[in-house]
């Protein structure tokens, strides 16, 4: 692959590189990070518009035939010092290789599909990494997020999602009254009918609301239905990833 030749990179590309970590220059520079092989190849399948990969000499010696179709995918790369990269990694042990890639244009979102998932003051960005997984898993390909949500191109977020978010339509700071008058809106709620025996319309939103706090009382007001998953044993109660997959499930198998 390429050659051995080790790039050192300069402080200013190093302190842009680290910068995409925040919103503000995510949204400034219209780029995102990601980390990892699995995500890498991930987003070279999907053609998501990866801009630079960066990986060490000893991730290059153990993956040379793998990064052989990087340089034959016309992607460009570089071949930094270890020290440097774990400066722009943003896990605790970095994997060798970091890319820089080109955030998605925002699309208008087109209303005429009939389900959709719409995700209500989820902050933490495991959770919706998770839920985007899930997501995809159960071909909820639309995605409308409340302005209280975090970045779904957070690194973290990105990460957690597994490569989910390449092949979804998601919209952020999308206010849940856009699907009132066209859909029906379903949402989770531990006070809510059991899921399992509720029929679901074909035009229709699923709306998830936060761990912490639930549905803010503005998508309350406009939930047409409330569902809950029914306890068959014991525990307080699901966390917000285990929920939101059983509910997608139920969802889209009726």
């Amino acid at each position: 692959m390429g050659p051995s030749f080790i790039n050192t990179m300069t402080n200013n590309e190093i302190k842009r590189i680290q910068s995409l970590e925040r919103g503000k220059s995510r949204r400034e520079y219209g780029q995102f990070l990601i980390e990892g092989k699995r995500l890498v190849q991930a987003t070279l399948e999907w053609g998501a518009g990866l801009d630079v990969i960066y990986f060490t000499n000893p991730f290059r010696r153990e993956n040379t035939e793998w990064l052989q179709s990087i340089e034959s995918s016309g992607v460009a790369y570089e071949n930094i010092p270890t020290k440097q990269l774990e400066k722009i990694s943003f896990t605790k042990s970095p994997s060798g290789i970091v890319a820089v890639c080109n955030l998605p244009e925002q699309q208008k979102p087109d209303l005429n599909q009939n389900r959709w998932l719409y995700l209500d003051r989820i902050a933490d960005p495991g959770n919706m990494g998770t839920i985007l997984r899930s997501a995809a898993w159960f071909d909820l390909n639309h995605v409308a997020l409340s302005v209280d949500c975090v970045d779904p191109f957070n690194p973290k977020v990105v990460r957690a999602g597994m490569g989910a978010h390449f092949g979804l339509s998601i919209h952020s700071n999308l206010d849940l009254g856009r699907f009132s008058k066209t859909h029906t809106l379903i949402g989770g709620d531990h006070r809510g009918a059991d899921a399992a025996s509720v029929e679901i319309p074909e035009r229709c939103v699923l709306v998830l609301g936060s761990e912490a706090h639930g549905l803010s009382s503005d998508s309350l007001e406009m939930i047409n239905q409330k569902v809950a998953i029914e306890k068959l044993g014991f525990g307080e109660s699901l966390n917000v990833g285990s929920a939101a997959a059983i509910l997608m499930y139920l969802f889209t198998n009726k």
